[in-house]
């Protein structure tokens, strides 16, 4: 009896690792600011290009810490995971270096790069809710994936198992019909041309770029005074120190007293 269960019991493990995984893993950042304030912080996973004062946009240890740990020329692009709003009002970005190295900095000093949730959010009104899913001839064939209709960039998948599913359609300019995929395989929100699923950007445009997401860095008025943590938070985590050392100073050099007093009668 007992090995008829564990028969069951593996095929039962096998058939659950042959099911696509559809759940994702949100990776936070090994910082020592965010793990003490996560419940404040809110999810962004989008890439952003720095565009601060001076031509630079300056890292800082924490939201609440002035120290500097690094510095980047405007242009730079860096992936931003959470941001963080301060008692100011300033909305504060992490950014981690291979799991090692983390920094945060002022978002007005960045810009979101063009990407599908921009496309989404200009385009709104030409995306149709269909649902559908992509010709079962394409099983264990290459489709592109791409951030968005008309994008430059893309990659290029064999489809294994079962074809994605769409939920929202477009047609571009050039008349090519696309589905926007939520989930496949880790990737998330993402596009396929459903008439040439296997095209690359060249085939699909011959003529050159389409147009989508070609933008220009924004032009800013910085004021004089460049954003910086004020270390407000700082301040009151050295007072509250120091009245608890105060305090139990204090306590000891009564108990001392009280000690003696004992003790002289």
């Amino acid at each position: 009896m007992k090995k008829w269960i564990a028969f069951l019991s593996g095929c039962l493990c096998y058939m659950f690792c042959l099911l696509p995984a559809r759940a994702d893993v949100i990776w936070e950042p090994q910082d020592s600011f965010y793990e003490e304030f996560s419940s404040e912080c809110e999810y962004v996973g989008r890439t952003f290009t720095a565009n601060g004062p001076d031509g630079e946009v300056i890292l800082y240890q924490s939201p609440v810490s002035a120290k500097e740990v690094g510095r980047w020329e405007n242009g730079f692009k860096a992936y931003i995971s959470f941001t963080y709003e301060d008692e100011n009002g300033v909305v504060w970005g992490v950014y981690e270096e291979h799991s090692s190295k983390t920094g945060w900095m002022p978002m007005e000093y960045m810009d979101v790069v063009y990407d599908a949730i921009s496309f989404a959010e200009e385009y709104e009104a030409d995306i149709t809710a269909e649902t559908g899913a992509l010709d079962e001839q394409y099983v264990h064939e290459s489709v592109w994936f791409w951030r968005y209709p008309g994008a430059t960039e893309g990659y290029e998948m064999t489809v294994e198992s079962y074809v994605p599913e769409y939920d929202g359609t477009y047609v571009d300019s050039q008349g090519h019909s696309w589905g926007n995929v939520g989930y496949y395989f880790g990737h998330k929100n993402v596009w396929i041309c459903l008439d040439q699923p296997g095209a690359d950007f060249d085939m699909l445009y011959p003529d050159g770029a389409s147009g989508i997401g070609v933008t220009q860095p924004e032009e800013k008025d910085f004021p004089a005074e460049r954003i910086a943590p004020d270390g407000k938070q700082n301040k009151t985590i050295l007072i509250a120190i120091l009245l608890v050392i105060f305090v139990t100073g204090v306590s000891v050099v009564m108990l001392r007293r009280e000690n003696r007093k004992r003790n002289n009668k």
